[in-house]
Formats: structure tokens, sequence, C-alpha cells
């Protein structure tokens, strides 16, 4: 009981002797922090993205934050060419220099050329900002008409956020499964309410 009224005295104080811009920070450090660590997450860098890595060519990661910073030089390591999109402009800091661009993802295919990636990485994009089961429909399509046939498209989501985006139609008829780390075309991570699914374009 004296822990809560200790705390709920110090936290206003804290609130007006430290900057908001400084909160904001350490929150957005915490965060960073705390995805790292996410089982879910670990399989990604670990397992998920190397794989992606080991084919080269052009690569599109969707969507930056601070823990995905480290995200572009990992996907460069055999050669390939990343280029990194948010809808936020201030989370340009986070993409790679040089190679990144402030763009809605459903409008993607009206800044990029038909064709022109051989790899499209879209995590955790789908529930946090592409949220309208409509929204992210359109934005499948806008992502298929930018990949190259036989092109790969990396789907992460969380289950209690969102439906399974696969059960379009439109994605039965526009990619097949693809078992990229010999786990099937879909590796759940159920301690992490998470699902990847592995697509690719059709010929």
């Amino acid at each position: 009981m004296r822990m809560n009224i200790v705390q709920s005295v110090a936290t206003p104080i804290a609130k007006k002797l430290v900057p908001l811009p400084v909160r904001l920070w350490a929150k957005d450090l915490l965060n960073a922090r705390r995805v790292r660590r996410n089982p879910g997450r670990m399989v990604l860098v670990s397992e998920i993205l190397p794989a992606y890595a080991a084919f080269g060519g052009r690569i599109l990661w969707i969507g930056c934050r601070r823990y995905t910073k480290e995200y572009g030089a990992l996907l460069e390591r055999n050669g390939g060419e990343c280029w990194t999109t948010d809808i936020e402009i201030a989370h340009a800091k986070w993409g790679v220099m040089g190679r990144h661009f402030t763009w809605d993802l459903l409008l993607i295919d009206r800044l990029i050329a038909a064709e022109s990636f051989d790899i499209l990485l879209c995590n955790g994009v789908f529930g946090f900002g592409v949220d309208a089961r409509q929204s992210q429909l359109v934005a499948l399509q806008a992502m298929a008409r930018i990949l190259k046939p036989g092109g790969r498209l990396l789907l992460g989501w969380n289950t209690d956020r969102v439906e399974d985006p696969t059960t379009f139609d439109f994605v039965q008829s526009a990619f097949i499964g693809d078992d990229l780390v010999a786990r099937g075309a879909r590796y759940s991570v159920p301690e992490a309410g998470y699902v990847y699914d592995f697509l690719r374009r059709k010929e």
C-alpha cells in the first residue's frame, strides 16, 4: 500500500521534472528492448531474415522502428540491396540511409514500378496501422504488383489483432506457399501469439 502511495506521488513529479521528449525517448527504448526479447521476434532475426538474405536481390522492408534498425545490414549480408519504407516521416531515421522512402503501403504501387522487388517483408504492419480488413486486401494487391513473378513475400501478423490475411481469395489466386525455413509455408510461434506466412508470387 505504501509503495502505491509513493508511486502515485512520484509519477506526477517525474512528469514535471523530465521533459516530454526525454520521456518519449525512454519509452521507445524500453519498448524496443521488450520487442527484441519477444519469442516471435527472436525467430525472425535468428532464422527468417537470414533465410531471405541468402537469396540476395532487391529487398523491401516495410515498417521501421528502433528495433528494426539493424535489419538492413542483416538482409544485405549476401549481396542483397535492402530498401525500407514507413508511412511516418519520423521513422525514416530507422530505415536504410539513402534507400528509404516515406509512403503509404496501400499506395506503394503508385511509387514503385511493377515487378521491381525480389522480396517484400511485411511484418507487424497488419493490425498496427493497416487495421481494416479491406485495407489489408488493398495492401496485398499493391505489394503483389511491385513483386517480381516468383518473388517472395513475408507476412508476419498477431493472431489476436487480425484475421488470417491468407484467406483472401486474392492471396489464393496470386500466391503459392513457400517452405522457406523447412517448416512449411506457415511458421507459428504460439507463445508469442504470432504467425509468419511465407508466400511466393505466381509466375
